[in-house]
């Protein structure tokens, strides 16, 4: 027989979860960059600085051995608030990238760096996102990065002969400070991106949320070459200055084009969500990343065990508030309460 005070809680712990899992009555709505206004733009930009500008964050504690993460010591971080950001995405990618964690870690990151830039810089938590495949048959030349306005423009390109520094746009000479102090970076970098098609992702594997993202054409692969042809910081790709960090995927939030990017993955998940009931609360994946051989791979293809579930932690390294991963299942619920345009 359970005490009163056991009781109670368990009261509490149900109340809460039908709480955070009612459909919201007001939500967000997400929208594609270019359909905003440039006030609407600016004001984002202006947010994504604000929070650059914000102390760090004292709470912040590491958890991945630095002789697997390969990052610089939490002790190097220079104060901003996208240093925090950065260094925890940093830290965890061993544990958020080809594992289960991957979609319902970066849907929960987006959601608390949004609910940081409203509560710390005002900004009105419409966060928007970047639909890549409307850039795909000629990503150099889309309207995507050819804003040079000062206060909602991207930018565009970087300048090779500047270590492809951006030039122009609110983003020109906006100072990154981790793993070194230095401009932002945009570097063309040629994929085979424009036979994409997110049609394609959403339609296959109803219900079977490991094998639609090993398909040939999945928003995984999708994913990773966005952030590739895009190159520079939004790539990983060290800048010149920085002598001691190993390039790759851990160093992606430095951009702020980071956030636009996985929104539109998180959109693409939730299209996939809406073929029907089975999709919508699918979930399957382990936390160790199997890349020890090919058959290790091929058994466990999206996290080896201990095998993750709806009841799982997300990973906050004090950063942000928590959530389980069934939390963050349904972006109409309560706890996350948006929708997209």
């Amino acid at each position: 027989m359970c005490s009163v005070s056991t009781f109670s809680y368990l009261l509490f712990y149900a109340l809460f979860t039908v709480l955070i899992n009612a459909q919201c009555t007001n939500p967000t709505v997400r929208r594609e960059w270019r359909t905003l206004d440039r006030d609407e733009r600016a004001a984002w930009i202006s947010a994504v600085k604000c929070l650059a500008a914000s102390p760090n964050n004292p709470d912040l504690v590491a958890t991945v051995n630095s002789s697997i993460s390969q990052i610089p010591a939490l002790t190097r971080r220079l104060p901003s608030g996208t240093v925090d950001i950065s260094y925890m995405h940093m830290d965890l990618n061993v544990r958020i990238h080809q594992t289960g964690m991957f979609l319902p870690f970066h849907r929960w990151f987006v959601h608390s760096v949004e609910k940081a830039m409203v509560e710390k810089c005002g900004f009105s938590g419409r966060f928007p996102y970047w639909n890549w495949t409307i850039d795909a048959p000629d990503f150099y030349e889309s309207s995507w990065l050819q804003d040079s306005d000062t206060e909602s423009g991207l930018g565009g390109w970087g300048d090779p002969d500047k270590d492809y520094k951006v030039q122009d746009g609110a983003f020109a000479r906006f100072a990154l400070k981790y793993p070194s102090y230095h401009p932002m970076h945009h570097q063309y970098t040629a994929q085979p991106f424009a036979a994409f098609a997110a049609s394609t992702i959403i339609a296959g594997n109803p219900g079977d949320l490991v094998n639609v993202q090993l398909s040939p054409d999945n928003w995984i692969c999708a994913h990773g070459s966005v952030h590739a042809i895009t190159g520079g910081d939004l790539a990983g790709t060290r800048p010149a200055t920085t002598e001691d960090c190993i390039p790759g995927n851990k160093w992606w939030p430095n951009s702020p084009l980071f956030f636009l990017h996985h929104v539109m993955i998180g959109k693409i998940w939730s299209d996939w969500q809406n073929l029907n009931e089975t999709s919508a609360t699918a979930f399957a994946g382990g936390s160790v990343q199997a890349f020890d051989n090919t058959t290790y791979l091929a058994e466990y293809p999206t996290g080896a065990p201990p095998m993750l579930n709806t009841s799982s932690d997300i990973y906050t390294h004090n950063m942000f508030p928590g959530a389980t991963i069934g939390d963050v299942l349904n972006h109409t619920a309560r706890y996350l309460c948006y929708v997209y345009e």
